[in-house]
């Protein structure tokens, strides 16, 4: 009984949240600078710069010497920041508030996080999922970007060291939505 009434009970925490965030009147818009940073080089990227790099177009500026120094692609990076992954709005609040997104979450959050230090990163992501799905049920780390809502900062080097240790999450979320 106790587990019936948790799922509607996430989905509108979770959508409360997001709501709440897009409807506050001095956090509504979306960043339009994130800080990215490769070891000891720390540079300010305009959004358009990276929505720009996933339509196909190439790194320019600082954003070219970033990717320089991460050793990745403006080509590669241009295709992981655009690629959409349909997902359930419902499903994605299921899974995190699961043990495995909780987790998931808490260390994405230290790597991507609001650019102002004593910020929760988990619950900011949490937030940007959430609106990236609710509008069409896709998401993209470029829709992410655009939903998130502060300004935020992402440690690259440890966001690609992570990426390596979740690779096998797409097979996980797979699992987890036809678990369903």
């Amino acid at each position: 009984m106790k587990r019936a009434f948790q799922r509607p009970i996430h989905l509108a925490l979770g959508l409360s949240a997001g709501l709440g965030i897009l409807l506050s009147g001095n956090i509504a818009r979306s960043a339009e600078n994130l800080t990215l940073i490769v070891g000891p080089i720390n540079r300010s990227i305009s959004v358009s710069d990276i929505e720009a790099l996933s339509s196909g177009q190439a790194a320019k500026g600082d954003l070219r010497t970033v990717l320089r120094f991460a050793g990745q692609s403006s080509e590669q990076a241009g295709v992981l920041l655009g690629m959409e992954i349909p997902f359930s709005v419902i499903q994605a609040d299921q899974l995190l508030n699961s043990s495995l997104g909780e987790s998931v979450l808490n260390k994405l959050g230290q790597i991507i996080a609001p650019r102002s230090s004593g910020q929760a990163g988990a619950q900011a992501l949490r937030a940007a999922i959430i609106l990236s799905l609710a509008d069409d049920g896709k998401i993209s780390a470029v829709e992410m970007l655009r939903r998130y809502p502060t300004e935020m900062r992402v440690n690259v080097g440890a966001l690609l060291k992570a990426s390596k240790e979740f690779q096998d999450l797409p097979k996980l979320l797979r699992s987890f939505g036809s678990g369903q």
